[in-house]
């Protein structure tokens, strides 16, 4: 009897966790269109600012419309170039520190922005044109822009707490991971998260430069990276979805493998949750 209700027990955990995460996806969703909107209406406010101030000399005697229209496109594809950067950042280096995050986005927004603003003068055939000097110059002044820019939406994605892959989800994510590390060794405290898995009263914690073990509880563990992006797939694992190499089944088995190489074996009861956060097929 008492393992029949241990079983109904972890049914009902399962079947309300499968609903939060619905429920959860459903808000980031509806919070995403909100941020976008929110997110586009200062892009339009700092446009209008640079068309009224008309920064490098941009075309002096172009009804402010055109400007405003200028500035709007510029600002829209530094918003993108600036995304991206951050994105592929975080991609590449997951746990990477937010000032080198900041610099890098600075330069790489800065340059994709001074190749538009060019382009878009040649295409005007000149009359929308910037008179900041040669190039070199123009991009010492929009990467003064860039930065301010990319600061600007570092302070304001902290702030509002936006869901999704922005700034405050990416440092959210690497401000648990590196306190989780705090508690391994010198060499894993930049290393990226992999997996966690339980070893008698310790925890082995898999990353990219080996794995070590510490004193601590899974659920502990699993509690502490709540903000991270993985989720628990078996009473001994838990697993980031970015040390997540492949997946396969094995007849009612299904297999995560580690980018180590190494198998993670999923329970029966959170194969749900794992093919909806769309981990295994």
């Amino acid at each position: 009897m008492r393992q029949m209700a241990g079983i109904l027990r972890q049914m009902t955990s399962m079947s309300f966790a499968k609903r939060e995460w619905k429920r959860e996806f459903r808000l980031r969703i509806a919070i995403d269109w909100k941020k976008r909107l929110r997110e586009l209406a200062i892009l339009s406010g700092i446009a209008l600012f640079l068309a009224f101030l008309r920064p490098f000399g941009t075309s002096l005697n172009a009804p402010l419309w055109v400007i405003f229209g200028f500035w709007w496109l510029l600002i829209i594809a530094g918003s993108i170039f600036g995304e991206t950067t951050v994105w592929a950042y975080y991609k590449l280096k997951p746990n990477g520190p937010a000032w080198l995050m900041i610099i890098i986005t600075s330069l790489v927004t800065a340059a994709g922005v001074t190749l538009v603003m060019l382009g878009m003068q040649y295409v005007s055939g000149g009359y929308i044109s910037v008179t900041a000097g040669p190039i070199f110059i123009l991009y010492g002044y929009v990467l003064v822009i860039s930065t301010a820019m990319t600061l600007l939406g570092y302070t304001l994605s902290k702030a509002f707490n936006m869901a999704g892959p922005d700034f405050a989800h990416r440092v959210n994510d690497r401000d648990a991971m590196a306190a989780f590390l705090e508690r391994m060794p010198v060499k894993f405290r930049t290393a990226e998260l992999w997996a966690i898995s339980s070893e008698d009263h310790y925890l082995r914690v898999h990353t990219n430069l080996g794995s070590d073990l510490i004193l601590m509880r899974l659920s502990d563990a699993e509690r502490e990276l709540e903000s991270v992006d993985g989720l628990r797939v078996h009473r001994s694992w838990w697993v980031s979805r970015s040390g997540i190499k492949s997946a396969r089944r094995e007849g009612a088995k299904v297999l995560l493998q580690l980018k180590s190489g190494e198998d993670v074996p999923v329970s029966r009861s959170y194969q749900g949750a794992v093919k909806d956060a769309g981990l295994a097929p």
